[in-house]
């Protein structure tokens, strides 16, 4: 059973009306099945874990209309998407990536093997923090290395930004209906989510972030590439804001290489849905940050004087 009009679409990577055995103990558990770790998908005061990590982006449920809203929702199978940067940035390198665990654990893992490339953020080693005007954190870092006995040698690296979208609003009564179906309670109606999603973060946080990071890259000679990675339907929303950018071929470090996914088709019960890579493209990242401030409807302005002409009527 369903909502009629938004709905959640995910609870603990299951979808919120399965009651299989893997999704209700996933859903005791409190865990992320993505990360291993504690669900960070909660209310404001901290005292529910939601678990929420895909909603829909409106009254259409049909696949593709679904958003994930958790950037953790993109680590699925072992951080499988940075296989996809790991091919990209080093072609045909015969790379071996390197993730998860401790600083002194991912060490031990890299001289276990051939070309390691670690990869540095959230749950693997430590994010990389500077202060550049400002606390930044670079979220995540690929940097592979040479060994060089029980030593390792670092060489070059990529940046990584990995986004979802905030919601507005809440869906409480939509999630306590699936509550209540997980704890094994009668529910006779789903009612629609009151989320909405919160796309103006598109260009008032994402995009100046993005180009914030990205000029720090672009310094380094030793970066050959800077990645962005979101849902595709959060990509649209800043395509819509940055217009049409000429794309380039490859990735380095003065380009934005951006790889976006959705989710892939529904599965059966006690099954998390796979992701399904949309697009892989790269831009100049000067020409990303121009559009960002250049960009903007020619109608615009006349609307803005209209608006403020007849502000009282």
């Amino acid at each position: 059973m369903r909502a009629n009009g938004r709905d959640i679409v995910e609870l603990f990577g299951y979808r919120p009306d399965d009651v299989s055995s893997a999704a209700v103990a996933a859903w005791n558990s409190k865990q992320c099945p993505f990360t291993s770790g504690p669900c960070t998908k909660t209310n404001h005061n901290q005292t529910e874990i939601y678990g929420t990590c895909s909603v829909s982006s409106g009254v259409n449920q049909a696949e593709g209309s679904e958003i994930i809203i958790c950037p953790k929702r993109l680590y699925a199978n072992k951080h499988a998407l940075f296989n996809h940067v790991l091919e990209s940035a080093w072609h045909n390198q015969s790379k071996s990536l390197v993730s998860g665990g401790t600083l002194a654990a991912l060490k031990e893992k890299a001289l276990a093997v051939e070309n390691p490339v670690i990869a540095f953020g959230q749950g693997s080693g430590k994010e990389i923090a500077i202060n550049s005007n400002g606390q930044m954190s670079m979220d995540w870092v690929m940097q592979s290395y040479t060994k060089n006995g029980a030593d390792l040698v670092a060489n070059d690296f990529v940046g990584l930004e990995i986004q979802s979208i905030d919601i507005t609003g809440n869906y409480r009564d939509n999630w306590d209906a699936y509550r209540r179906m997980k704890e094994g309670q009668n529910v006779d109606s789903v009612p629609s989510s009151g989320h909405g999603l919160n796309w103006a973060n598109v260009h008032k946080r994402l995009i100046p972030q993005i180009i914030r990071k990205g000029n720090i890259y672009a310094k380094i000679d030793r970066c050959v590439g800077f990645y962005f990675i979101l849902p595709d339907a959060v990509y649209k929303k800043f395509e819509e804001v940055i217009g049409n950018v000429p794309t380039v071929g490859t990735p380095s470090r003065e380009n934005l290489s951006v790889i976006t996914f959705r989710l892939d088709k529904n599965v059966e019960d006690g099954s998390h849905r796979s992701l399904e890579l949309v697009r892989q493209v790269h831009y100049p990242l000067g020409d990303i940050a121009a559009a960002f401030i250049a960009n903007l409807s020619e109608a615009a302005p006349l609307q803005l004087d209209q608006n403020l002409r007849n502000i009282l009527g």
